[in-house]
């Protein structure tokens, strides 16, 4: 299936004074397929994963949560759909990444996506044992089965890519301001979408995953727009 070219991108960014300048190069996703979710009252449409030639390498630097400095940065993800992208990256260059009438979900967007697909909103450990053994969470599967969702995993903040086959992880442009612990305390995480295979962690899924989301990681994304 064509891949569906959105743009070309060269931005500049100054935080601090500091400017960071990245090239996301052609932004595309990784197919043209979109998958309408309709249920609960809420109807969706969301694309496939986004993909840049700008991250089309391996090597990634999403910053040190301990220090709170965090980078724009992306890497390939290879074998999976789309690339992996820092919270920042999503943060900053959300118009860039998903232009109109496109934009980056919110962790709301996400807890919609889960009510619409029978969920709660909230995060659930749900499995079924047969005598062949962990069944597939029959609501984690639904991210799989009715909105194209993949395992894809995600790397760390150094790119050392982790989690393929087992966990899911996609970006929220949502900030999350969960306290850690006295150490390691405000805006180190982003919210974000996680659910896991039935034989890791018994099926998790988590629409509003904001305390181990960290901003140095790089996790996939993708696009919503409203019916």
């Amino acid at each position: 299936m064509k891949k569906l070219l959105i743009s070309f991108f060269a931005v500049a960014l100054s935080v601090g004074g500091f400017a960071q300048q990245f090239n996301l190069g052609k932004v595309s996703f990784a197919t043209d397929t979109v998958w309408t979710i309709s249920g609960n009252g809420i109807t969706q449409i969301w694309s496939d994963a986004v993909t840049t030639t700008g991250c089309n390498k391996t090597d990634f630097n999403g910053g040190n949560r301990n220090n709170k400095v965090f980078n724009i940065d992306c890497r390939s993800n290879p074998g999976q759909k789309g690339d992996l992208f820092s919270w920042r990256a999503v943060s900053e260059l959300r118009n860039e990444l998903c232009p109109y009438p496109w934009r980056v979900p919110t962790v709301q967007d996400f807890i919609d996506l889960d009510i619409a697909l029978g969920g709660t909103g909230n995060g659930q450990n749900n499995f079924t044992w047969t005598d062949l053994g962990y069944q597939d969470n029959a609501h984690a599967i639904k991210y799989v089965n009715f909105w194209g969702g993949i395992f894809g995993g995600k790397c760390y903040s150094n790119g050392v890519n982790n989690y393929k086959g087992y966990w899911a992880f996609y970006w929220s442009q949502s900030e999350s301001t969960v306290v850690l612990t006295e150490s390691f305390v405000y805006n180190v995480c982003g919210f974000a979408l996680v659910f896991a295979r039935a034989d890791n962690e018994d099926g998790y899924t988590n629409p509003q995953e904001g305390t181990n989301s960290g901003k140095d990681s790089g996790y996939s994304l993708r696009c919503v727009r409203d019916n």
